[in-house]
């Protein structure tokens, strides 16, 4: 072999060896920077550092052993964050984020769970993803040691008295024939938030806490309790009793001002505060996530299972799975923020109105807003942000590319445009939650596909928007309901129960002015134990076609106070609407109009 053939065959295997070396370097195991599995102690420490090392050395992937790892905040990241729908001043100033897994300022990284179970200690913030890009997180569970949740099933209920057994993972104490609950390092005090939940028939309903705390109370065996007292409230044996304060001083997951951003296969057994929570994030993909309940109990989430606020290009949540939470599943929107000062014709004081939704950076340079109108939230103009200043936390300096238009008043609203995102919702299961499936409000396209809404106890899904009360922006523009199955939804409001809900709360109506338009719901199965079917108000370009009903032979509650003569689909100023080839099993469908014509609407049912 000549020497120049031996040299080139030496480089060959020195280039062999350092690319092998660097692809090992790409993937860390956490089993090698000091987070064991199954040790019960603190890796919130550790976790620090191994995703610190991940950052500096450029990682691509960092992979855990199958096991448990504990996470206490003590030693956890700390992050200032001021998160849509949380919490207000008053309710908790402190906005200082614990959060047990931070991804910051990363890029193409991904954490391999390979089944791990995270279980968090205390009050934390399980994981937040914070101006990074490309990012995924997979195959892991979440859940806490103590849920900030406590859970009791009814066993017997008498006069005067009742019998409770208390899940194991509610952690409780008596004093002087008082029950008192606590966490680790918190307690939730006496007036809580309390739902009675029906697990057998997939039921959750309103309740009273009060009557609990006012009882005289006696441990009869380990974890059984017996009350005593004026128990008026209406309990029922073999339900579970949910009960948690309303402060939300933490979320179950932060993204903020980050980019492609993925979590697969993830299971959230339990999560404090408002769930998920997308903040000015784009392109996000939400595949197999699970917030179900485990160990018996019944309540996977304190509030929201997903929270999406002022995002941009495309959400995207498939095979999904919502059972278990004290409010929706999902909910899409933007924030509009009150006109408060018109300092010139280029110049605006803007401020948040809601006092859970406040000092986040609701805008940036080249920004595009609309202003909207505060009586009827129609549309008045579009500008470009060309200054941003922050006043205080609530109030925000504008200023603009252009003049304003000359109707904008004090009290009107401005939304930011550039951050509204397109959404996919398909495949997926809601279930076994108070309030509503899905919440959306967005103006660009969104797709509600393959779904199932069992028993939600309020609309399976709602469109609202206001400029009043919440503040939630994005009238919509292009909206499809295809094929999916609302079963028995609205329990939670009865006489108001429909099962799909377009109710913007504008509070005055402009003659060729609509809120929200274009929405199609096509080819859906509906069970419903009432005639509450659609209602819409200020919507042009509303088609409901192809759909199937069947009336439900399940007996609720209220049912013998509901009308049964009530129309199915109730319209309010809307046009170029469109009510056809829909059948129904059991009886003859009925349409009701207010403030339109009858020539607004074409349709085969009978209107009144």
């Amino acid at each position: 072999m000549n020497k120049i053939l031996c040299q080139a065959i030496r480089f060959f295997m020195v280039c062999v060896v350092a690319v092998g070396q660097e692809a090992v370097a790409q993937i860390i195991q956490a089993n090698e920077h000091g987070i064991q599995p199954n040790t019960f102690v603190d890796a919130s420490s550790a976790m620090q550092q191994v995703l610190k090392q991940c950052k500096e050395t450029k990682a691509k992937k960092l992979v855990l052993q199958p096991g448990r790892y504990d996470f206490w905040p003590e030693k956890a990241a700390q992050r200032k964050l001021y998160i849509t729908n949380s919490s207000s001043e008053i309710e908790w100033p402190d906005k200082t984020k614990h959060i047990g897994v931070l991804i910051e300022g990363m890029n193409d990284f991904v954490i391999e769970g390979n089944g791990a179970e995270f279980v968090f200690h205390g009050k934390m913030t399980t994981f937040s993803i914070i101006r990074s890009q490309d990012i995924r997180l997979q195959d892991l569970t979440i859940t806490f040691e103590r849920p900030s949740m406590s859970e009791m099933t009814i066993q017997e209920v008498g006069s005067g008295y009742l019998v409770a057994k208390v899940n194991p993972t509610s952690t409780y104490t008596l004093k002087n024939d008082k029950l008192y609950w606590y966490g680790e390092g918190w307690a939730p005090g006496d007036h809580l938030h309390t739902m009675m939940v029906d697990t057998a028939h997939g039921i959750s309903l309103y309740s009273k806490y009060e009557p609990l705390a006012k009882a005289k109370v006696k441990e009869i065996a380990p974890n059984i309790l017996h009350f005593e007292g004026q128990l008026k409230a209406d309990y029922k044996v073999g339900s579970i009793l949910s009960m948690r304060n309303t402060v939300r001083d933490e979320v179950g997951g932060f993204i903020y001002r980050s980019k492609n951003i993925q979590l697969f296969n993830l299971t959230m057994n339990y999560m404090h505060g408002i769930g998920i929570t997308s903040q000015f994030s784009e392109n996000l993909d939400y595949e197999q996530v699970k917030v179900v309940p485990a160990k018996g109990r019944s309540i996977a989430a304190f509030a929201d299972g997903m929270q999406f606020s002022g995002c941009k290009g495309k959400i995207k949540v498939s095979n999904c799975h919502f059972k278990g939470l004290h409010d929706d599943p999902i909910n899409i929107h933007g924030t509009y923020l009150q006109i408060v000062e018109i300092v010139s014709p280029q110049e605006l004081i803007v401020e948040f109105k809601h006092h859970q939704s406040y000092g986040f950076d609701a805008f940036i340079l080249n920004d595009t807003i609309g202003i909207v109108s505060k009586e009827a939230i129609q549309p008045l103009g579009q500008l470009i942000v060309t200054g941003v200043e922050a006043l205080s936390l609530t109030k925000i300096r504008l200023k603009l590319n252009k003049t304003l238009p000359l109707n904008t008043k004090i009290g009107d609203a401005v939304e930011n445009l550039t951050w509204t995102p397109e959404v996919e919702i398909r495949d997926s299961r809601f279930e076994r939650t108070n309030a509503r499936g899905i919440l959306v409000t967005t103006p660009r396209r969104v797709q509600i596909e393959g779904n199932t809404f069992y028993r939600t106890g309020m609309h399976g899904i709602l469109i609202a928007g206001d400029v009043n009360s919440w503040f939630e922006s994005g009238a919509v523009r292009d909206v499809t309901i295809k094929n999916n199955s609302f079963i028995e939804c609205g329990y939670n409001l009865p006489g108001n129960n429909y099962a799909i809900a377009i109710l913007p709360e504008n509070r005055a109506q402009i003659k060729g002015h609509f809120v929200h338009h274009n929405i199609k719901i096509v080819n859906n199965d509906f069970t419903l134990y009432s005639p509450h079917l659609l209602t819409a108000r200020s919507v042009t370009g509303l088609t409901f076609e192809s759909n199937h009903i069947t009336k439900s032979t399940f007996d609720f509650p209220f049912t013998n106070d509901l009308d049964m003569r009530a129309p199915a689909v109730v319209l309010d100023n809307c046009q170029e609407v469109l009510i056809k080839k829909n059948t129904a099993t059991d009886e003859e469908l009925s349409l009701g109009i207010h403030n339109m014509r009858k020539s607004d609407v074409k349709t085969d049912l009978k209107i009144y």
